[in-house]
């Protein structure tokens, strides 16, 4: 009973391992993207020539850190690569 219960918590903690958003840093985003900090913050800004709405947006986890949500960036990337032209 005792190995049913530990397999019971085993799913469950897989389970909100799946429900729970992985947050990635900026240093993660410029790898993932191939985009430097500075164009990245460009398309976020309105006032930027290099502005994207489509980018994602950073999420305030704190007083001085931000971080993306990797599937946001993973959609954004599959996005741009269905656009081209073959």
């Amino acid at each position: 009973m005792e190995n049913l219960n530990i397999n019971n918590q085993n799913n469950a903690a897989n389970l909100s391992a799946l429900l729970i958003p992985r947050m990635v840093p900026l240093k993660d985003v410029v790898y993932f993207t191939a985009l430097s900090s500075t164009t990245i913050y460009d398309m976020l800004d309105k006032r930027s020539s290099r502005y994207d709405p489509t980018f994602p947006r950073q999420v305030k986890l704190s007083k001085g850190r931000v971080a993306w949500v990797e599937s946001e960036i993973t959609q954004w990337l599959e996005s741009k690569m269905a656009d081209r032209v073959h």
